[in-house]
């Protein structure tokens, strides 16, 4: 099951690659008119949409073009057979026409299309299992696409080289090429290479049976792909997270994932992200012995193979079902899939999938009892095996021998370098003299500035001077500044401690004299009288609590230790919650009270100063409420602010004190309708409580018709903003 495994995320690399293949690389189109571009532009995008009348087309426009000097022409009808023949598993042909095109590109150099070329060649390599040769392509386009600095295209080869390391298990060295192919995609803020670079580079942690990495870089991956949209994207991460899964034995993830992938490449109409996924599918249920499941999965995979023309992708499904076949004991019916594989595999040269093929079918002839022949095609496995054992030890050797000619030339030069140094030493003595002469004139120039230079520092000096004291005119009126603050907090403390002095003094005495009263007078005052007396204490004690109180949380905002803990409430249950607490002096007024409050209305502060605010405010437009008068509250919201609004139907507020109204000013303090005395302080905490909130409080009032007092704070949809 591990093989099927591999093989699955060996045909995920080649996919990308095949998506990624280069069209037009940026040198021909300098050399074409913009009819002849805009034409085989068309032509091209053909070759991938509908190759095999792209390929009727290209090559009577060759025949048109043949025996003329517009070779730039030649090459890019040459590179659309090549791409049709491709598209159509065409490999031996895709190559032919391949290699006519690069050698006209670099008769023309043309680095930058002899570049996009090599790529699709390599590609062709690759699938063919030609690693070695891939390889070689791959870096060959490498170091074309680094001379014209072209780091779109040198990415590709970065990525290409990347999978090849990783094909042939050198992951230390395919997570270096990603890396390099990642960061060149993020400079040139390409979101749709960098998905395919995570993507990429989660492959090889994959393989590496590092998860967490894999998952991360794929979680990556999907993130882009979805906030581009793009459906493709989309579902190549879906089908590579069920990968990962998979690999972990977490099948119903596994299978969950598959079917994302499924339906996405569904909707985009892409055929081989359909076949991959169910492919994928058809593994898993493979692995978990549910055969008739895995059967549906294979036989729709096939059904849809059958009508694309990649070879890679029809021997991958034959291959497969033989595997599954296999399983089941269906011996014959396995040769035959194999068999089909086989043929598809021979079509395109691709000795990786031989080398599954042979191991699967040669297991099918041992369980059906022919020992011979299951020995026959194991030998042609092992064969083949060799053979790309070999030709990749080859290739090593020859990257071997390409380092160590790097080594001696990279010393050749290093030899270069000392003997030029030695040169510049020379020259460098018969400057030196040269130079003594042009030093003695430049002192007997410097030694002439020089008067001229004290003359000038002079004058800087007293620029300094002249600066230094505009400094301290400056300093002096900051200083005058702070001394205009301080005398003015001083008037705020001493217009306090005057209120709390006269305020405090006041209650306290009536308190006494009420308790005086009750005491030496008990048996004289009549029940009616003494109830009167409590009432009374009860109310002055009361309004001292709330002065007290007030003081308190005033005296706490000046020092620093009140902050706001922000929350979300609903500001009907705040005020219902609220209420209650006036009732006697509503029933002593005889008050309507009416409230117009939005069930769901949600707001962002703290609730509890917002409840002191409001507490605040409740309490003033009853005490300036006439008998028998109504107080409503209303909450509207409004560009992302919540009003809160108290009326009432009072006397009003004149201008004059409305506009001291949130100070210390003792003489913003009035007493209400029936003689009820304010502490003075509620209004300048309830503006301060407001700015802890990053809200505001504000006044409408006319003089005999009444007063409105709204709070403002922010609503649920603006709680995620910074204040």
């Amino acid at each position: 099951m591990q093989s099927l495994r591999l093989t699955g995320l060996l045909f995920l690399f080649l996919f990308c690659i095949l998506q990624s293949s280069l069209g037009n690389a940026p040198d021909d189109d300098k050399v074409l008119s913009k009819e002849m571009k805009q034409k085989i532009n068309e032509l091209s995008q053909k070759s991938y949409d509908f190759p095999d009348s792209a390929i009727s087309e290209a090559e009577a426009m060759l025949k048109q073009y043949k025996d003329t000097d517009q070779k730039s022409i030649q090459a890019r009808l040459l590179k659309i057979l090549g791409s049709s023949h491709q598209q159509l598993s065409n490999n031996r042909q895709a190559l032919e026409y391949y290699e006519q095109a690069l050698s006209i590109y670099r008769e023309l150099d043309m680095k930058g299309e002899a570049g996009a070329v090599l790529n699709n060649i390599g590609i062709i390599r690759e699938e063919q299992g030609d690693f070695g040769g891939a390889l070689k392509r791959y870096m060959e386009s490498e170091t074309l696409f680094i001379e014209v600095s072209n780091d779109a295209y040198l990415s590709l080869s970065y990525t290409n080289i990347g999978n090849i390391y990783y094909t042939l298990g050198r992951f230390d060295k395919a997570l270096h090429y990603l890396a390099l192919s990642l960061r060149l995609n993020e400079k040139l803020n390409d979101s749709v290479g960098i998905s395919k670079s995570y993507n990429n580079i989660g492959n090889v942690y994959l393989s590496l049976k590092d998860y967490t990495q894999a998952l991360n870089f794929y979680n990556k991956a999907l993130k882009i792909n979805k906030d581009l949209n793009r459906l493709g994207g989309l579902s190549t991460s879906y089908s590579n997270l069920g990968l990962v899964y998979e690999w972990m034995g977490d099948y119903k993830k596994a299978l969950e994932y598959n079917r994302l992938s499924n339906e996405l490449s569904r909707r985009n109409n892409d055929n081989e992200g359909i076949i991959h996924s169910l492919m994928n599918t058809g593994n898993i249920h493979l692995i978990r012995k549910e055969y008739d499941q895995a059967m549906i999965a294979l036989m729709e995979a096939r059904r849809i193979s059958n009508n694309h023309p990649n070879g890679f992708l029809k021997a991958s499904v034959s291959s497969r079902m033989g595997q599954l076949l296999l399983a089941q004991g269906e011996f014959d019916e396995s040769i035959a899939s194999f068999r089909e594989a086989l043929n598809f595999a021979n079509r395109i040269n691709s000795f990786s999938m031989l080398i599954d093929i042979y191991k699967g079918m040669s297991e099918a002839w041992q369980g059906k009892g022919d020992y011979k022949r299951a020995y026959e095609v194991l030998a042609l496995h092992t064969a083949i095996s060799d053979s790309i054992y070999n030709q990749e030890n080859n290739e090593r050797l020859n990257m071997l021998r390409v380092s160590f000619e790097s080594e001696n030339t990279e010393r050749d030069n290093q030899l270069l370098k000392q003997q030029n140094i030695y040169s510049q030493l020379a020259l460098n003595r018969q400057q030196t003299i040269r130079n003594l002469l042009i030093a003695i004139s430049a002192i007997v120039i410097i030694f002439s500035f020089f008067l001229y230079n004290l003359y000038q520092s002079k004058n800087k000096k007293n620029l300094l001077l002249a600066e230094s004291n505009k400094q301290i005119i400056r300093q002096k009126d900051e200083l005058n500044q702070l001394y205009k603050e301080q005398f003015k907090l001083n008037e705020t403390k001493n217009k306090f401690f005057s209120i709390v002095a006269h305020d405090l003094k006041s209650p306290f005495q009536t308190i006494l004299g009420f308790s005086e009263l009750l005491s030496s007078e008990y048996e004289h005052l009549t029940e009616e009288q003494r109830k009167d007396s409590a009432a009374n204490i009860l109310k002055v004690s009361n309004e001292t609590f709330r002065l007290i109180e007030n003081l308190l949380e005033w005296g706490r905002t000046q020092t620093g230790a009140t902050h706001a803990t922000f929350k979300l409430f609903n500001v009907r249950e705040l005020v219902l919650r609220t209420l209650p607490v006036f009732e006697p002096q509503v029933a002593r007024k005889k008050l309507k009270v009416s409230y117009e409050l939005p069930p769901l209305l949600q707001a962002w502060a703290d609730p509890d100063m917002i409840m002191a605010v409001l507490r605040n405010i409740m309490s003033n437009a009853i005490k300036f409420s006439p008998l028998e008068a109504s107080i409503k509250i209303s909450a509207r919201i409004n560009k992302n602010m919540v009003y809160l609004s108290v009326a009432d139907s009072g006397e009003g507020i004149p201008d004059d004190i409305k506009d001291r109204l949130f100070t210390l000013d003792p003489k913003v303090q009035r007493a209400g309708t029936q003689g009820e005395r304010g502490t003075g302080l509620g209004l300048t905490l309830c503006k301060e409580f407001m700015e802890l909130n990053h809200g505001n409080i504000e006044v409408q009032s006319t003089v005999g018709e009444g007063s409105v007092f709204t709070i403002v704070i922010h609503s649920l949809n603006s709680r995620g903003s910074k204040f």
